[in-house]
């Protein structure tokens, strides 16, 4: 059988520095013949850059639900191979090579490692040490599920591999609590369609409970400040879901 291309694909909005920086890598990987990307109102220049990268983009607002705006986005490639990234992402030189020399024609999705760099220093431990994402899959062979941190969910088999995906997340204190407070809007927002019911013992245990777990268990201490600050941060993102899941409840 004949090998098969890959199409990349991202979601945007105000992305132009993360894809300056983090999008070189496709000189070293003709494998990928397109780029389809679905940008959410970016006011930078954003979609500039990417035109000029020859990128298929498409304006579409994200109505908070990152699901929807990724299905419509792999329903504009014309490869069945899809690998979608983020903008602050960018493959190791070993995914690339792996890419490269993928055999296409199996009936496989993959699951790469991730590491993350987080105001510019990169964890080992904690709630982000090294767990794998799946990012290459048969777009005929399953869905995007979730309003926020959304993932594929398929009917064929997953392999993980030891390939770095490399994310530079949040270089400013601002840009993280941002996010925090926009992911958790939406994920309340979820919660509360499905009918899931929150208590005060919850909105003051979760948040205490997943503290322990990513500083103490998964000893995000070795991490240093940094790693306090994750841990610290999250905890906060758990507590403003249940907190924001309350106040729907009782408007």
């Amino acid at each position: 059988m004949n090998k098969q291309n890959i199409s990349l694909f991202l979601i945007t909005k105000n992305e132009s520095e993360n894809i300056k920086k983090h999008l070189a890598w496709l000189d070293q990987c003709p494998i990928i013949n397109e780029i389809v990307v679905v940008d959410d109102n970016s006011t930078d220049d954003t979609v500039k850059i990417l035109k000029g990268l020859k990128a298929k983009v498409f304006n579409r607002g994200l109505d908070n639900n990152f699901s929807a705006q990724r299905q419509f986005g792999i329903s504009q490639t014309t490869n069945n191979l899809i690998l979608w990234l983020d903008a602050d992402e960018q493959p190791s030189v070993k995914l690339i090579e792996f890419l490269n020399h993928i055999d296409t024609n199996r009936s496989i999705n993959y699951a790469f490692k991730r590491t993350d760099f987080f105001l510019s220093h990169q964890l080992k431990h904690g709630e982000t040490a090294s767990p794998y994402f799946l990012r290459l899959f048969d777009k005929h062979h399953g869905k995007f599920v979730g309003l926020v941190h959304e993932t594929w969910v398929s009917d064929l088999p997953s392999q993980n591999l030891d390939l770095e995906i490399l994310h530079h997340s949040h270089l400013t204190l601002q840009s993280f609590f941002e996010k925090i407070n926009f992911y958790t809007d939406i994920r309340a927002q979820e919660l509360f369609n499905s009918k899931v019911h929150t208590n005060l013992f919850q909105i003051i245990f979760y948040p205490f409970a997943k503290f322990i777990h990513n500083y103490f268990l998964r000893l995000g201490f070795l991490d240093g400040t940094p790693g306090i600050i994750l841990a610290l941060g999250m905890s906060f993102h758990s507590f403003l879901v249940r907190s924001k899941l309350w106040r729907m409840q009782n408007p």
